[in-house]
């Protein structure tokens, strides 16, 4: 494909060589759209070359361990998701002492080695274009793995679930009764449903949907008032870092004039020094 694209681009060169003065004056933009459609051409037969040749990265330490004794809890444990063995299997990894680790950590800075050799090797081989294409394509799979990292982290941290709009409860509802064998058929037919409710049957998602709305702002509320305390700012929105913020000092001011007030009271209501025994010599007298 690579030779075919050369030999079309070069009969392109011989047809413009024989282009006039004037038709080549025309054509002086070709070039640009030329080396353009050249690059754009180069970087998709890289993007291929790219995904068959990559070397794998090899296996953690850990999932070395866990591919190693997965079938084993799988058949103790048929009926068991594929979740509940992985938090078994993680438990089991944080207990094994450095010892038991050792010979799965040593396999994979083994093969750690072996892979970056390879990918070593496999870079020199590669144009200026497609070694832009691999760290593109790496910063890529970069940003994927730390949205995945923070998506699990707010699961981790109880994040609510965000608030339904009216057609999406009424998809919910209705998804399993649709017509349609595929997703996208169901997906279509309820569209179109969707669109033929008059306003009135529409009226009673809508108001779900209000009241799912209060649940996901209170849910956030309290919530972000737990990141709060735990020091995790960062995951709270900016309206409330603010309100939250505003808040605790409001709360922080009360407090302190609370602590003062009760001081002063203290203060005032303590007995001046010698005033009981005072009062037993007047009486002896």
């Amino acid at each position: 494909m690579v030779s075919l694209l050369a030999r079309s681009v070069g009969l392109l060169a011989k047809s413009l060589a024989g282009l006039s003065c004037t038709q080549a004056t025309r054509c002086s933009s070709l070039p640009g759209a030329l080396s353009a459609f050249q690059h754009t051409t180069t970087r998709w037969f890289s993007k291929q070359q790219l995904e068959e040749g990559l070397p794998k990265r090899p296996l953690s330490s850990f999932f070395r361990f866990v591919s190693e004794h997965r079938p084993t809890l799988a058949k103790q444990y048929p009926e068991a998701k594929l979740t509940e063995i992985s938090k078994i299997l993680a438990l089991e990894w944080k207990g094994l002492s450095e010892s038991a680790r050792k010979r799965y950590v040593e396999a994979a800075n083994e093969e750690l080695s072996k892979y970056k050799s390879e990918v070593r090797k496999y870079k020199e081989n590669l144009n200026p274009l497609e070694l832009q294409l691999l760290n593109e394509k790496k910063k890529e799979r970069l940003v994927k793995r730390k949205h995945i990292r923070h998506r699990r982290e707010l699961t981790i941290l109880g994040k609510p679930k965000g608030a339904r709009s009216a057609y999406n409860i009424y998809m919910s509802e209705n998804f399993q009764e649709t017509k349609g064998i595929s997703m996208t058929e169901k997906m279509k037919h309820l569209q179109e449903d969707w669109k033929r409710l008059s306003q009135s049957q529409k009226q009673m998602y809508v108001q779900l949907a209000q009241d799912d709305r209060i649940r996901y702002e209170n849910e956030m509320k309290a919530w972000e008032e737990q990141m709060l305390e735990i020091g995790r700012e960062d995951l709270i929105r900016l309206k409330a870092k603010k309100r939250l913020i505003k808040d605790s000092k409001m709360m922080h001011e009360a407090k302190s004039k609370e602590q003062l007030h009760k001081k002063v009271v203290k203060k005032q209501t303590k007995p001046a020094r010698g005033g009981k025994k005072a009062d037993k010599r007047k009486n002896k007298e």
